[in-house]
């Protein structure tokens, strides 16, 4: 099974509502910050994935760091491989949020784009692979 994207019939993204001041003050914490134990088996079992299989962590959509909520909307097993694995989506949002805090960007504009496709967003605002911006 490959997730790079999550099924946006399980996973749609969903973000607390604050706003980008808020967002971007030194020392934000985001609530959602850490996942239970419970709710990380509800998305395993959600995406019909074993709960000991390897490869997988239990993600935001829409990150932390741009207000993600801990949701069942908002969370899904992303592989921890892969050419479009978590390193490149964590890379994704470290952009998006620096962009947002310079105003360079809207705050659910961002949101949105990641949550609707984040691959996508990728390409957009860092390049493709091998195609660097």
């Amino acid at each position: 099974m490959n997730l790079c994207l999550p099924n946006p019939r399980l996973t749609s993204g969903r973000a607390f509502d604050v706003t980008t001041a808020d967002l971007c003050k030194s020392g934000y914490k985001n609530p959602a910050r850490n996942i239970s134990m419970a709710m990380k088996r509800q998305v395993f079992d959600r995406y019909r994935i074993d709960k000991y299989e390897f490869g997988y962590k239990v993600d935001h959509l829409i990150p932390v760091r741009l207000g993600g909520a801990n949701s069942m909307n908002n969370l899904w097993p992303q592989p921890l491989s892969g050419e479009w694995c978590w390193h490149r989506k964590n890379k994704l949002e470290r952009k998006l949020r620096k962009m947002v805090c310079l105003g360079h960007l809207d705050l659910k504009t961002a949101q949105q784009e990641i949550a609707t496709d984040w691959v996508s967003a990728y390409k957009k605002y860092i390049g493709d692979l091998g195609q660097p911006r």
